[in-house]
């Protein structure tokens, strides 16, 4: 997904013990809120704030793993 780009910008690019939720930008508590707020909008908005919120729980796992 798109939303992953901002990993590019991050120091290094990959960490394995790294969660991501709150360290890139398109991953903070701010864009997470607003994806969550997409999923009130009309089509095509809510199924990509449903995407995009589906691929934050995805991340937000692999910082128990």
């Amino acid at each position: 997904m798109l939303v992953d780009l901002d990993h590019l910008i991050a120091n290094p690019i990959y960490q394995a013990d790294r969660c991501s939720i709150n360290f890139h930008p398109l991953h903070s508590y701010y864009a997470i809120s607003v994806y969550f707020i997409m999923l009130f909008f009309k089509r095509p908005f809510n199924i990509i704030g449903i995407g995009l919120v589906l691929h934050m729980i995805a991340d937000f796992t692999d910082c128990f793993i």
